[in-house]
């Protein structure tokens, strides 16, 4: 009996020997012609053989092989890469042919599609007992003839031509409403049937089954065999509508359901093979298929049935197999399919849909520890050599990751569950499987972050961002997907939920744990910061945004700028409170129409702001509003003037100072004004404020004179000094002279 694993690894040994020395070497001649040597053995005893790689599993002359096996893992991987199906040796071939085959095999699929694929290397070798399988698995017959058929059956495209056939035919597609007649000529059946499938209700088929004279027993020969002619010239989606529809074929005449069923392996058969031939996919079929297997208690020589009809027709019958499988394992019960995941690695050959179900079964029953073993297992297939199954694995870890939050994952689960992916995110070197991976690290950041540990969030991404900058060549599309999970963190779910854990944690923590991963996230968490702040009624929590915002420095700038135009007053003086701390002159032109906000709070903000940022650029600003706003703002605009020492605000201030309708306080604030600017042009308006008049004029209010002598002694000017000399020379003994006295520093 021929053994294939033993070819394998002459062929596997063979292509390394011939990777390591030339093929003139001792050693790869051995190699080669030991290879040579059990092709030979094996052609002895078979004209052909074929291998064949289909959805990453190898057939050697239709047998499937054992995908765990190293050689045979390798011979798939070589096939696979180099884009063909497989290989046909046949009897015949010689050590030359052979060496020309490992040779061509052994180049990369860069250099072999650069020198014109494997096909055209052999053909240009004159290999002619090696050819190349580029299109699809099909059985070799004996005499060397593909009988494989890529035409869909004719059934398909043409309707019965008996009458009598013809006539049952087109009554049971009347009672099958909802179908469509046969195509016509040069058309193809859709395959959309295959999405949303639903069985048909066959209870009306009763009349046919009397029109076909069948009573309640099993059909005569001639009846079954009119019967299957009708059945088997259908469209594949109304045999597979009707197979689905089984349990609803009437009572009577209990023939119909007995021929009916007696001919579903045939119509199973058909109607599975037309639909491939027309293009469809196992993926597309599984849903339908399952629904139609999962209620008959004779599905297994159903598929049975059907996996002889697919080998004759040279077609892959390893997917039937499979679901045949998969539809069993949904009658099993929890217990048993732990036994089979765990004791007979059955793991991998369940859908992802079924994989995902059974770790959820598990979580909801409370089965931690065999949720955490098969979780184990996950985690080992990541490191695994076969890109299928870390490919299964990282799109099942992708599903649990999701459960992060709700319900959650066992103890113990998360941690390690997080670990791995971030190593295998850094390594990982196929694309398809990368993306599955960053699915899964997603919602595992975005937990962290919801559950407010935002520290361990950005120790994460920081961990993944070293692993890959430590990779000698960092791969665009591995670069990206890093990009892409920063960016996840600007979500608006997972800003708000920093904000709000802002708002709560204990306040020596904010720079410690929160104000780095503000920082981290940049200008998008400045702006969902000042959004927060916006809509924040509570004014404890607003100063908490207000310090978050501050933290973030000239990022928080633009959001800020923005916030001025808000109809939220608390908003537009906030914004102003931070850019007077964070801005620069550049701020000034938002900043400056805010004097004339009709919120005196926001007035007064402004005014400070523009003075801190602008400086002496503040002035035209401040005076223009000197004479045009209320009282407390312009408290707040002399202030400014006399902290910036505005000289060119001496004239309307102290014509403010001594305009008699204003306000004493204001008059006073005014006069302190000019003391800090201690300009000498405001000498003259200071001592007429100072002076004492005689009977007809009116002295000016003793606050408002007391407030010009402490301007003048403020100025430290020998002018000044003297102005106030003479007014205490001139003012009678009294509580004012004494004040003036002190002013002066001079004992009373």
């Amino acid at each position: 009996m021929n053994d294939f694993l033993r070819l394998a690894q002459t062929l596997v040994m063979a292509l390394k020997a011939l990777q390591m020395y030339t093929a003139a070497h001792p050693r790869a001649k051995d190699a080669v012609a030991a290879a040579h040597g059990a092709l030979e053995q094996w052609l002895a005893e078979s004209s052909h053989l074929q291998f064949v790689v289909t959805s990453g599993k190898a057939f050697a002359d239709g047998a499937v092989q054992d995908g765990r096996n190293s050689h045979v893992a390798a011979l798939v991987r070589l096939v696979s890469e180099r884009n063909v199906s497989g290989f046909v040796f046949e009897r015949g071939v010689t050590e030359d042919e052979c060496l020309a085959f490992l040779q061509a095999l052994s180049l990369k699929p860069q250099n072999l599609e650069e020198r014109g694929g494997i096909e055209f290397i052999l053909q240009a070798a004159d290999v002619k007992h090696i050819k190349v399988s580029q299109v699809r698995y099909q059985a070799v017959q004996p005499g060397g003839e593909d009988q494989a058929d890529h035409a869909a059956p004719a059934s398909l495209l043409t309707p019965p031509q008996d009458p009598l056939v013809k006539a049952i035919r087109d009554a049971l597609l009347a009672a099958l409403s909802g179908h469509p007649g046969p195509p016509g000529p040069g058309e193809r059946r859709g395959l959309g049937f295959l999405r949303g499938f639903q069985g048909a209700d066959l209870g009306g088929l009763g009349p046919l089954g009397h029109e076909l004279g069948l009573q309640d027993t099993m059909p005569s020969p001639a009846q079954l065999g009119t019967l299957r002619q009708v059945l088997m010239g259908l469209e594949p989606d109304v045999q597979l509508s009707l197979l689905g529809g089984l349990a609803t074929l009437p009572d009577h005449p209990a023939g119909l359901a007995l021929g009916v069923k007696s001919l579903a392996g045939e119509i199973l058969s058909v109607a599975v093979a037309s639909a491939l031939a027309l293009g469809a996919t196992w993926p597309q079929l599984q849903s339908p298929l399952e629904q139609i297997l999962r209620p008959l208690p004779d599905r297994d020589a159903l598929v049975h049935t059907l996996v002889l009809h697919l080998r004759r027709s040279g077609l892959d019958a390893s997917q039937a197999e499979a679901l045949l499988r998969l539809t069993d394992w949904d009658a099993l019960s929890l217990e048993a399919k732990l036994v089979k995941v765990l004791e007979e690695g059955y793991l991998f050959e369940l859908t992802l849909a079924q994989r995902l179900a059974f770790l959820r079964e598990l979580l909801d029953h409370r089965r931690f520890d065999a949720f955490l073993r098969v979780q184990d297992l996950l985690l080992e297939a990541l490191r695994d050599d076969r890109m299928q199954d870390r490919l299964k694995a990282a799109q099942t870890l992708a599903g649990v990751a999701n459960w992060a939050m709700e319900p959650g994952l066992p103890p113990g689960g998360e941690g390690p569950l997080a670990e791995a992916l971030r190593a295998h995110f850094a390594w990982e070197p196929e694309p398809p499987v990368h993306r599955w991976t960053t699915e899964a690290l997603d919602p595992l950041l975005a937990a962290l972050i919801l559950r407010g540990e935002l520290s361990q969030g950005i120790s994460d991404l920081r961990e993944l961002e070293g692993l890959c900058t430590f990779l000698g060549e960092p791969q665009p599309w591995r670069m990206e997907a890093l990009g892409q999970l920063r960016a996840a963190l600007t979500r608006p779910d997972l800003m708000d939920a920093a904000a709000t854990h802002i708002l709560g944690v204990d306040r020596h923590l904010l720079a410690a744990e929160v104000h780095p991963y503000l920082e981290y996230l940049g200008a998008p968490m400045a702006r969902h910061l000042v959004a927060r702040l916006g809509a924040e009624d509570d004014r404890t929590r607003r100063g908490r945004l207000v310090e978050a915002l501050r933290s973030l420095g000239p990022l928080s700038i633009p959001p800020l700028l923005e916030a001025l135009a808000s109809p939220a007053w608390f908003l537009v003086r906030n914004a102003l409170t931070l850019l007077a701390d964070l801005g620069d002159a550049g701020c000034l032109p938002a900043i400056a129409p805010l004097l004339r906000h009709p919120e005196p709070r926001v007035r007064r903000t402004a005014v400070r702001a523009l003075w801190k940022l602008g400086g002496p650029s503040a002035e035209p600003h401040l005076l223009a509003r000197l004479k045009d706003t209320d009282s407390e703002t312009l408290q707040e605009i002399l202030f400014a003037l006399g902290q910036l020492r505005s000289e060119s605000s001496v004239a309307p201030v102290a014509e403010l100072a001594q305009d008699k309708r204003v306000q004493e306080r204001l008059r006073v604030q005014a006069i302190d004004t000019l003391g800090h600017i201690a300009s000498p042009r405001s000498l003259p308006v200071l001592a007429e404020l100072l002076r004492r008049k005689g009977l007809f004029g009116a002295t000016e209010p003793q606050a408002v004179r007391l407030s010009a002598a402490r301007a003048l002694a403020a100025q430290g000017l020998p002018e000044a000094r003297e102005a106030l000399q003479r007014v205490i020379d001139a003012e009678p003994r009294g509580e004012d002279r004494e004040a003036f006295l002190r002013f002066q520093g001079r004992p009373t």
